[in-house]
């Protein structure tokens, strides 16, 4: 890299350390730290939604699946726009109206100390595991170009989201997320726009040889339970696998408990998914390009696709500021994981057993993002140093022997009334092993885990919980049929804009978001033409 490069790149993470010591100001309490007070606007918190989805993985891991797969890698987030719909109609009100800081809070009101500690845990293990990717890519790339170990690199990548994240909160994360997910347009379009100048076709002559090699076929509706993407596995698999995250998640959840009303976390969520696929679209047809230009060449890697392309592509001070835009998608993601497994840990587990009850101070709270931060660099460097596959895809996998389970575990909160606190931690652990075990069997594509891990640790969890005495609990309030019974009751279904906060009730925003899901696949079958 060259100092402009450099100078680029440095001053647009000191602007971000700056942002935060300007938001650091409004911080007074856990309460703001967490959740911004619960007065975050609209947009920023659906840019933030957008931008800690796609990450850097997005950016360099998504052309490379392409450049190997075609259009069908972007099948692995086609049934987003359900997933949101549900999303918005039915959990996030649910939660929105309980007032929880941490939605694992809920887990012990609704069923017990078991359960909630057992969730605590899969979701610290699985954000460990999913952050230490979006850590991975922007250092290989940084390693690439300046001959920095990984041992370097890492450490200063987090750090830059550890400073700006201690000092603004969520409020940082939300509206630095906003801002770099403008950074990640940008570098998206300077890429495309670099691509085809050197391409020796149009655009269109470019997608007709695409279209001959197959890259274009995004549809397969084959029943084969091993293939991967296909139209089955994407819908039903794809489905579990965002609803967990988009539902049942602190590190999405937590942004959207930060917004005003009910209403602003709808129209959220709404914005955020035509965001993120359209961007994971562009993700897609930039390794489509790539793939001509590079004249169907192998790579021993697919994270190697675009870095390739990077380094013999890419102008002075253009690569400086695509390098920006590398880094916002990882810090994007960083931070988000950062801010909501401190809270988890504070909400869960010191306020639960150090202090028994007591709230943590603000200085407490830091301390702890600090030092998880310290975490995903240890894990970072011990865990992804070696992997060859896409990134996509090798993170997809490790989650999905436990995210189906975690899933359940709120379905059968919400959903019933017989579900325990021991019933549902025997069906947690018994429905992990099990789905682990059919995993290691490989006779299904790894994203069939998420629904088959839900589904036995529903059948097990309910059934389990028949053999305990049946839990004294306010089901009025902690479950779905009940929270809407009370809300009716008492005259309070409808927010101070007239729009609904039951869950359970589908609206406009919920039917924007279906139309778009129609309109996606509506367009990937005419291009498969």
């Amino acid at each position: 890299m060259s100092p402009i490069d450099i100078a680029l790149l440095v001053l647009y993470m000191l602007g971000l350390v700056y942002m935060g010591f300007r938001l650091s100001r409004n911080i007074d309490s856990q309460e703001d730290y967490f959740i911004g007070g619960r007065s975050v606007a609209t947009l920023p918190i659906a840019l933030s939604i957008a931008a800690t989805t796609v990450s850097a993985n997005g950016f360099i891991g998504g052309p490379g699946w392409a450049y190997d797969s075609g259009l069908i890698a972007f099948m692995l987030n086609f049934s987003i726009p359900l997933v949101l719909a549900v999303a918005l109609s039915v959990f996030l009100p649910f939660f929105y109206n309980l007032k929880v800081t941490s939605i694992y809070e809920y887990i012990e009101l609704r069923l017990g100390g078991i359960s909630r500690l057992l969730a605590v845990v899969g979701f610290v293990l699985s954000n460990i595991i999913q952050v230490g990717s979006f850590l991975f890519i922007p250092a290989l790339i940084i390693q690439k170009f300046t001959g920095w170990s990984l041992t370097t690199v890492v450490p200063i990548v987090v750090t830059v989201s550890i400073l700006y994240t201690l000092l603004g909160g969520i409020k940082a994360v939300i509206w630095t997320d906003a801002i770099q997910m403008v950074v990640l347009w940008g570098g998206l379009l300077a890429t495309i726009g670099i691509i085809l100048a050197n391409l020796d076709v149009g655009f269109f002559e470019a997608m007709g040889q695409a279209k001959a090699e197959g890259k274009l076929d995004a549809l397969d509706f084959s029943l084969d339970l091993q293939l991967e993407n296909g139209v089955w596995v994407a819908l039903i698999g794809g489905f579990f696998l965002w609803l967990k995250y988009y539902a049942t998640d602190q590190t999405q959840t937590q942004r959207m408990l930060a917004a005003k009303s009910v209403t602003e976390v709808k129209r959220s969520i709404c914005i955020s998914g035509f965001v993120m696929n359209i961007m994971f679209f562009v993700f897609m047809i930039v390794g489509v390009l790539l793939y001509i230009a590079y004249d169907g060449k192998e790579f021993a890697n697919s994270n190697n696709v675009m870095i390739t392309f990077i380094a013999g592509q890419i102008p002075v001070g253009v690569l400086g500021l695509l390098m920006a835009g590398i880094f916002a998608a990882a810090m994007s993601s960083i931070d988000s994981v950062l801010n909501s497994v401190t809270t988890v840990f504070v909400k869960d587990i010191y306020e639960k057993f150090i202090t028994k009850g007591e709230e943590a101070s603000l200085r407490v709270s830091m301390i702890f993002t600090f030092l998880f931060g310290m975490l995903l660099i240890v894990f970072t460097l011990l865990a992804f140093g070696g992997t060859s596959a896409s990134i996509l895809k090798v993170v997809g996998s490790y989650l999905s022997y436990f995210s189906g389970s975690i899933l359940a575990m709120f379905l059968l909160a919400m959903l019933t009334k017989r579900a325990t606190d021991k019933g549902v931690a025997i069906g947690f652990v018994l429905g992990i092993a099990l789905t682990a075990y059919i995993g290691k069997m490989g006779i299904v594509n790894w994203l069939w885990n998420y629904p088959i891990g839900c589904a036995l640790t529903l059948l097990i969890g309910y059934l389990a919980s028949l053999l305990f005495k049946k839990q004294k609990v306010n089901y009025e309030e902690f479950t779905l049929i009940g929270q809407r019974a009370k809300l009716l009751s008492e005259g309070a279904d409808k927010d101070e804009n007239g729009v609904s906060i039951l869950p359970g009730t589908m609206d406009k925003y919920s039917y924007v978001l279906i139309g778009f899901f129609v309109v996606q696949t509506i367009i990937l079958a005419l291009i498969q033409l």
